[in-house]
């Protein structure tokens, strides 16, 4: 019986109160974290004085919405800026200065490699500039040359001929040591350039590493094109990525010797470039630069020694975009707290505490274009936000409006672990100053406030 009560009074609360709220992935905890709950729900017990509540329709509605509200506020915060570290308000994007040569894409840290090892004085082996201090510098790059894949060019035979007996016939296929062995059958209406075709997808169909495509001339001719997926020579092999021969395949023989596609027109070559100054090269067009960029050459560059110099700037959208996440979820807060301004008089004393916070770090904020409204809310001026990001004083101003972030977190999760603090109640008893203990037998007082007419 009393099971099914209890199970009577939790759909109650979940229907008529929680269905207005999302619940996030941060809204799952582990563990540890709920033992931390619990301790810090005793921590408050053990200070907290004996009191009659508001046991008003009104006052529950309240009290429970106010535990949401603060709950939402705190996985907004954390949602739109992770754990409120510097990189949350520090955003940074990679720019080049000609995207049709070298793009880049800035990683920080994050990079498995590096191009060019660093030595400790700031310089890498090879002289080139590296991160100093802290800052992240930036590069000048010029492409000599891509990095290409082996490329295997048959030859041009009439399209509309055939130079092969009809039977069957097979080739083997040799990429990067592993062999495959293709077989095909050629028939009395066959055409060289029906083979060819055949070919073609029966090598792109394999997918071994290899494409093959078919190519035609002015005069009526075509020849099989074979090319590996794989750009750049990889350490320890050789510019040569595959062979093919039928000396000793299993079918009849002569098809590659007639169609001429084991001669090897261009073989695999590296991507050579200079970065400030300096020779390298890599066997990918995409490589890691010094930790710090994924940097993708796109072309050659169009003049002996022109280069595009890459480097980073402060990522203006996403700051904006995660301030206006932060500003939204404080408003939502005081918007929702504001509705019991008449019926809830600590509501008003909650707000002033919010407002408080606010204040305090206001002079620095305001330079980023948030200013607090009469109401408790806070206002964001965009175009301030964007002008103020290349000034000098802006990394000041982000380190106020994080510190306010982390203030908001705490305060939140003040908020969540004791909501009736905010609620109207008599105390009809103060504890013995001194003289107070953590009992594991005593509750939150709001925890028992769902099941209040169970009790």
């Amino acid at each position: 019986m009393a099971g099914s009560v209890m199970t009577t009074v939790y759909n109650q609360f979940s229907s008529t109160y929680m269905s207005k709220k999302a619940v996030s992935r941060y809204d799952t905890h582990k563990r540890s974290e709920l033992r931390s709950l619990y301790n810090s729900m005793a921590k408050v017990n053990r200070d907290t004085p004996l009191y009659m509540l508001d046991n008003s329709t009104e006052s529950k509605r309240y009290v429970i919405d106010l535990k949401e509200d603060a709950r939402e506020l705190h996985n907004t915060i954390v949602s739109s800026l992770g754990d409120v570290e510097d990189t949350a308000f520090n955003g940074k994007i990679a720019y080049s200065t000609n995207e049709n040569v070298v793009s880049a894409k800035y990683i920080g840290s994050r990079g498995n490699g590096s191009l060019i090892s660093a030595a400790e004085d700031g310089t890498s082996s090879d002289s080139s500039v590296i991160s100093m201090n802290g800052e992240i510098p930036s590069y000048n790059i010029e492409v000599t040359s891509l990095a290409s894949p082996q490329v295997n060019l048959g030859k041009f035979i009439p399209m509309k001929e055939r130079g092969l007996q009809p039977g069957e016939y097979s080739f083997d296929i040799t990429v990067n040591d592993l062999g495959y062995e293709f077989q095909f059958n050629i028939n009395e209406s066959d055409t060289n350039y029906d083979i060819q075709q055949r070919l073609s997808r029966l090598i792109n169909n394999s997918k071994i590493g290899l494409k093959a495509s078919v190519e035609e001339n002015e005069e009526a001719q075509s020849s099989l094109r074979i090319e590996s997926t794989r750009v750049g020579i990889q350490f320890g092999q050789s510019a040569q990525v595959f062979s093919i021969t039928d000396d000793s395949t299993s079918k009849s023989s002569g098809a590659v010797s007639f169609f001429g596609i084991d001669y090897v027109a261009r073989g695999a070559s590296n991507a050579h470039f200079k970065v400030n100054g300096t020779e390298a090269s890599a066997a990918s067009n995409t490589f890691i630069l010094q930790h710090d960029y994924e940097v993708t050459l796109n072309s050659i560059s169009e003049n002996e020694g022109q280069t595009t110099t890459i480097g980073v700037k402060p990522d203006t959208e996403a700051l904006q975009e995660n301030i206006s996440n932060l500003i939204g979820g404080y408003n939502n807060f005081i918007k929702s707290v504001s509705e019991y301004k008449d019926t809830q008089s600590r509501s008003s004393h909650l707000i002033q505490e919010m407002s408080r916070i606010a204040g305090y770090y206001e002079e620095e904020m305001s330079k980023l274009g948030i200013i607090p409204g009469k109401d408790g809310t806070l206002q964001l001026d965009t175009e301030q936000l964007t002008r103020s990001v290349a000034e000098e004083e802006t990394p000041k101003a982000l380190s106020s409006l994080k510190a306010f972030s982390k203030s908001m977190l705490r305060k939140s999760s003040q908020i969540s672990l004791n909501p009736v603090s905010y609620v109207n109640k008599t105390v009809v008893a103060y504890k013995n100053p001194g003289n107070t203990f953590l009992s594991p037998y005593v509750a939150s007082a709001y925890a028992g406030m769902f099941f209040n007419n169970y009790c």
